[in-house]
């Protein structure tokens, strides 16, 4: 036996099979269908220096889920950067939400920040075909979101103008008791007829 086929036969023996588990990730995405995903750079508006400030690169992505409550559609934005996956953006679509295109590749809205919990400014830039994409989308649901916002409200109206809506009725009856008064009138001068006939 060569030195080479005995250094090949113990390599063998000892060599032990790393067998790895497949491992399933939970993102906590599951139950929203993904609608739209673009690799982008994020940035924040810091006010202290007036400035943007680079949060980080990675793959944007807006999905839709139905809400259980009412059967209305939510929306949010989730955006991890590369490699560590770390979450930097993760803000659900509401109706005073405010997005612009600041340029031809950029977006700047306002968003739910992960680490302080507030609403700050923050600007997408991707390309511009990717830039048209988002902007479009996050349109179309911002305008229902509103339009649903401004039905629940004239739903809400009503409510008080029944209150209201009788005033008018009465002002209506008594429109309507003038003439019947002037009814009452002729009633009278039927009365003057009989005290006439009895003169």
């Amino acid at each position: 036996e060569s030195l080479a086929e005995s250094a090949a036969a113990y390599t063998k023996a000892t060599a032990r099979k790393c067998l790895l588990e497949k491992v399933e990730v939970i993102t906590g995405e599951e139950a929203e269908s993904n609608v739209l995903q673009i690799q982008c750079k994020l940035f924040v508006f810091d006010k202290a220096s007036q400035s943007w400030v680079e949060r980080g690169r990675g793959l944007l992505r807006l999905n839709d889920m139905a809400s259980t409550d009412d059967g209305t559609l939510q929306s949010r934005l989730v955006m991890r950067t590369q490699g560590s996956l770390r979450l930097i953006l993760n803000t659900k679509l509401w109706a005073q939400m405010q997005i612009d295109k600041a340029s031809e590749k950029s977006i700047r809205i306002t968003a739910m920040d992960t680490e302080d919990q507030g609403v700050k400014v923050f600007l997408i830039s991707a390309s511009s075909k990717d830039t048209g994409q988002l902007y479009a989308a996050l349109h179309h649901r911002i305008l229902a979101l509103r339009s649903r916002v401004e039905q629940e409200q004239e739903a809400k109206m009503p409510a008080p103008e029944p209150g209201a809506a009788p005033s008018n009725e009465d002002d209506s009856d008594e429109d309507v008791l003038a003439p019947s008064g002037a009814t009452g009138g002729g009633a009278s001068e039927e009365g003057d007829g009989q005290t006439a006939g009895s003169t």
